[in-house]
């Protein structure tokens, strides 16, 4: 594997600075969109920010944040097939190097914890958040078992089922706090992801015991706490249900039946609350219509500074070409090209997602001016 050269180094530099650090130092949620739009998995991305951290601060200086740069760029690039389950020498900062190593000496001792963990004379081993491809797999197949509406949520009852079916050394109550864990705005059904790291936690649990976590890395916050965005396939059946059996009921009434109950809920406190309700719940849509536009003009502000540093990048790599093509070696010609299609790639991107963060605001400022 190739070692960080000096423009690769400035490259990440323009990056790094382009997302307004703080302190020197990048948050998760700052790095979160150069994440996604690497379109790899997100048990790849945690496994790459956990090996990037290496003070676990959940933040990123620019040494940490070269780090995550180059080994995104190296799985994007199919430089290599995985991620090394340790940094290699050669991409280990010389500030940090101490560091490294007593992570790595906590990491042996963890492990031979795990293997004297039959005596019963050590503490539970830690969790290992990292989902391999071949347990990713195996959790798939038991989320589609555990399935229980067809926009793809599970409740508990049927993930506890599942649960209990395939993880024997665990208890209901190890179930319901997981559940918890990744469940933290209390919803009645989760998505895929966190109904992975459900299924993750609990096989730990039952092969070896580890300790259930209390709180959850930064980098999966936004992972767990989504809101989910369902849909009721049978609200319209319930809805032609409901009709027909109004017009039942209805048919059965005489006409000074319904004068009288008209009458009797007209002006009365019942139907002033209703009212206030109403009021109110608009008056939260259009705060929240609000605030959703501001944030997606933060955001749209910082995908283009972001858009600009892969243009401007994307015209190093072009001037690489133009220089490369006096050099003896067509490969270094044949990697560039790669690099630059790889880039093309990442601005078409950014810019698709940028055209559709100003129609969402497009869309939120007409739905204001229509709520007033």
């Amino acid at each position: 594997m190739p070692k960080l050269e000096q423009f690769e180094i400035k490259k990440y530099w323009q990056i790094f600075t382009g997302l307004v650090p703080k302190d020197n130092k990048v948050t998760h949620d700052q790095v979160l969109p150069i994440l996604h739009n690497s379109k790899l998995d997100s048990s790849i991305l945690n496994k790459i920010w956990f090996l990037a951290d290496i003070d676990d601060d959940d933040n990123l200086d620019f040494e940490e944040f070269v780090i995550c740069m180059r080994l995104i760029f190296d799985m994007v690039n199919h430089n290599t097939d995985s991620v090394p389950d340790r940094l290699p020498d050669w991409l280990i900062p010389g500030s940090k190097a101490d560091l490294v190593k007593k992570r790595e000496s906590a990491n042996e001792r963890r492990s031979g914890s795990y293997e004297r963990s039959d005596a019963g004379n050590s503490s539970p081993p830690e969790l290992e958040w990292y989902i391999s491809p071949s347990d990713k797999v195996r959790y798939e197949s038991l989320y589609e078992q555990c399935r229980s509406s067809l926009d793809g949520g599970v409740t508990f009852s049927s993930l506890s089922s599942v649960a209990n079916s395939q993880f024997h050394n665990v208890s209901s109550r190890d179930i319901e706090q997981v559940w918890k864990l990744v469940n933290p705005k209390n919803f009645s059904t989760i998505d895929k992801d966190p109904v992975l790291y459900v299924l993750h936690i609990l096989k730990q649990r039952n092969d070896i015991g580890v300790k259930i976590p209390t709180i959850v890395p930064t980098s999966l916050n936004n992972v767990f706490s989504k809101e989910r965005q369902s849909t009721d396939y049978r609200s319209e059946g319930q809805s032609q249900k409901s009709d027909s059996s109004q017009r039942n009921s209805g048919s059965e009434r005489t006409e000074g039946n319904k004068e009288s109950n008209d009458s009797a809920t007209k002006g009365t406190d019942w139907e002033v609350l209703s009212l206030q309700k109403e009021l109110a719940n608009l008056e939260k849509e259009l705060a929240e219509a609000v605030a959703k536009t501001s944030s997606i003009k933060q955001s749209s502000s910082k995908f283009k500074l972001i858009q600009s540093q892969f243009e401007e990048l994307l015209k190093f790599k072009q001037h690489q070409i133009s220089k490369a093509s006096d050099a003896p070696s067509a490969l270094n010609l044949i990697g560039l090209n790669d690099d630059i299609d790889s880039l093309e790639s990442q601005v078409s991107v950014l810019e698709q997602y940028s055209a559709n963060r100003r129609s969402e605001l497009q869309q939120l400022r007409q739905e204001i001016h229509n709520f007033r």
